[in-house]
């Protein structure tokens, strides 16, 4: 098997170029080599090529990294794929993102996102992942939620 970062560099330097085509499939599996900000990037990558190679499979890869305790709350792919494609229409087939600073405290991130839509308008959002403690997923990072995040005071009118 080859190392992660060997598996990940084709991915990483298209998301560091800005571009969201890109040929064959996204990793799908957490990875404790993974860390939070590799996850969250592997998703907006997805997300931003959500029906490539074929409807949904972009969602998948981002529920692939759903945390145990998020899917039981969104339920199972199908539910989940509805669910982001009504309330996060925005993410999907975006133009572009940035990451902020990762925030760290023991086992739990936030990564802060600026996402720009198909259409130029900018979105913020913070990805919540935590370190799985056990189960098939132990010292996998893991996405618990992803929330639009707060206007700060000069955004606000």
């Amino acid at each position: 098997m080859r190392p992660i970062l060997t598996r990940l560099i084709p991915w990483l330097s298209l998301l560091l170029a800005g571009s969201a085509a890109a040929a064959g499939p996204l990793p799908a599996k957490p990875d404790p080599a993974l860390s939070p900000a590799a996850v969250v990037q592997l998703q907006l990558a997805a997300l931003a090529r959500v029906d490539q190679p074929q409807r949904d499979a972009g969602l998948a890869v981002v529920y692939g990294f759903a945390s145990p305790g998020n899917r039981k709350v969104t339920g199972p792919l199908k539910r989940f794929a509805t669910m982001i494609r009504e309330d996060y229409p925005e993410m999907l087939n975006h133009r572009g993102t940035t990451l902020a600073p990762l925030i760290m405290q023991g086992d739990v991130a936030l990564q802060g996102v600026e996402l720009i839509d198909r259409s130029g308008v900018l979105h913020r959002y913070v990805f919540q992942l935590s370190k799985q403690p056990d189960g098939p997923f132990k010292d996998c990072w893991m996405t618990d939620s992803v929330y639009q995040a707060p206007d700060t005071p000069e955004q606000a009118t």
